[in-house]
């Protein structure tokens, strides 16, 4: 139910806002990768209720909608334990939901004031509150109160810090997380706005004296810079908007040519990333390409600055196996002609041994992974290994083993490359070892010598499995 122009002018701000509310209801539904999405069915919805002025027009409004595709409203309130009000705007927050007649969540937050700051950790506390509570709750979407005024500050900072096209359109109307979308119906109202209708409903709210504190950059943006351009160009904050709106749809488009650019690059199974067909990009294709397919993969988003020395070392490295950067438990690593992405080893390098009594399977949770034993009449001999203790370790340089039977014993560097398992993937392959002699090196093969006896009991051959690390 999208209104324009001059029947748009006509509405009320109650309508105004109430169509804004539709639209996104319908947009929910239509949305292609959101799996609740189906004809007919409504939308639960958990509304992030600070308690102030803004929240509360947006939880009034939904409560009072009449619209087929809304299901059930939970109110969520995120209590940060930052100020001595705290426990009065939850209690506050509370009646408010009572009141309209909608669920009620109250979530307590512990708040790491370390790192990138009290605001951006506050911000990731109650954004992980909110998912969590909104999926427990059974919603399908989270209901922001973010305004005009909010996208403007935020184009601002994002400025100020030489953020790209991704980083300058602020907060879209609607992403995805997850299962969960975030949704934004009031970013085309103003606070001035938002704050008159308030006043003329005799709504009641809390202020948060923080947003007072010009040692935070959003506050100090709001209170000293944006007055000082509202008095130089009236009408400035709705232009600004329109090319909020511009640079979101170039960004669109620019993302979807980096799909189309991830496609080409990728090999067939999309394990990896080509070498020589991403370097054959322009280069600020292959930076949309290489931050995509990094964000696609788990990572955190990057500045520029850190961007374009990745691209740097991809490019001018003369190692066949570089880390490039590790994030969590995930590692870039650039091998040969590839990008890769893997999983950071798990293994703690302590020898594990057993007897081995016949199991198909030995978990070796040192290595992150199994040894599988599988009869076959050209393994060991069961007698053999069931007689002493077998012993997993790491490499330690210098072993040999011999896996043909007229082929000399060779060192395991030079097995490796020969079946080309990379460096960085060498020193978590297991070598297990019966007493002083190495008889199995998974990734390349069992010791021959060690399968002379002519016992005439079962034989069995050791395979190694690994949780996967290629993501």
């Amino acid at each position: 139910m999208k209104i324009k122009g001059r029947e748009h002018r006509r509405l009320t701000f109650k309508q105004k806002i109430d169509a804004s509310l539709v639209e996104m209801l319908e947009g929910l539904v239509r949305h292609k990768e959101l799996k609740f999405a189906a004809e007919g069915q409504s939308v639960n919805l958990a509304v992030a209720f600070s308690g102030g002025c803004d929240s509360t027009v947006l939880l009034s409004a939904l409560a009072k909608l009449k619209c087929p595709l809304l299901g059930r409203i939970t109110a969520i309130h995120v209590h940060h334990n930052l100020s001595a009000n705290a426990n009065a705007w939850a209690e506050h927050c509370q009646k408010v939901a009572q009141k309209l007649k909608v669920d009620f969540v109250l979530r307590k937050v512990v708040v790491n004031k370390s790192g990138d700051g009290v605001e951006a950790a506050a911000r990731k506390a109650r954004y992980r509150a909110l998912e969590d509570s909104a999926r427990r709750a059974g919603c399908q979407a989270i209901v922001t109160a973010h305004h005009q005024d909010d996208q403007l500050e935020t184009f601002m900072i994002q400025w100020i810090r030489g953020a790209g096209v991704e980083g300058l359109i602020g907060m879209p109307p609607m992403r995805q997380t997850g299962s969960i979308a975030i949704v934004r119906p009031l970013l085309r109202f103003s606070r001035k706005e938002l704050e008159n209708y308030a006043k003329t409903r005799k709504f009641e709210w809390v202020n948060d004296e923080s947003n007072l504190d010009t040692a935070y950059l959003r506050n100090a943006i709001r209170l000293k810079v944006l007055p000082v351009i509202d008095e130089q160009r009236k009408g400035w904050r709705d232009a600004a908007a329109r090319s909020i709106e511009i640079l979101s749809e170039a960004d669109e488009i620019l993302r979807d040519v980096a799909q189309e650019d991830l496609k080409r690059v990728l090999n067939s199974v999309g394990h990896f990333i080509e070498l020589d067909a991403f370097l054959s990009l322009s280069s600020a294709r292959q930076s949309r390409v290489l931050r995509l397919w990094m964000a696609e993969n788990g990572f955190e988003v990057l500045p520029c600055s850190r961007l374009r020395e990745l691209l740097r070392q991809i490019k001018e490295s003369e190692s066949s196996s570089i880390l490039l950067l590790r994030f969590q438990d995930k590692e870039l690593r650039l091998y040969g002609k590839r990008l890769l992405v893997t999983q950071s080893e798990k293994t703690n390098g302590s020898d594990f041994t057993f007897n081995w009594q016949g199991e198909k399977r030995i978990a070796v949770p040192s290595f992150d992974g199994e040894l599988i034993f599988e009869e076959n009449p050209e393994g060991f001999s069961e007698t053999f290994l069931r007689s002493a203790p077998l012993t997993v370790k790491r490499r330690s340089g210098g072993e040999k083993i011999k896996i043909h039977k007229f082929r000399p014993s060779k060192p395991l560097k030079q097995l490796f490359s020969a079946v080309g398992i990379a460096e960085f993937e060498r020193a978590s392959m297991p070598l297990v070892w019966r007493g002083k002699d190495l008889i199995f090196v998974a990734g390349i093969g069992e010791e021959v010598r060690a399968k002379l006896d002519d016992d005439s009991g079962p034989r069995y051959s050791i395979r190694w499995k690994k949780n996967p690390s290629l993501l």
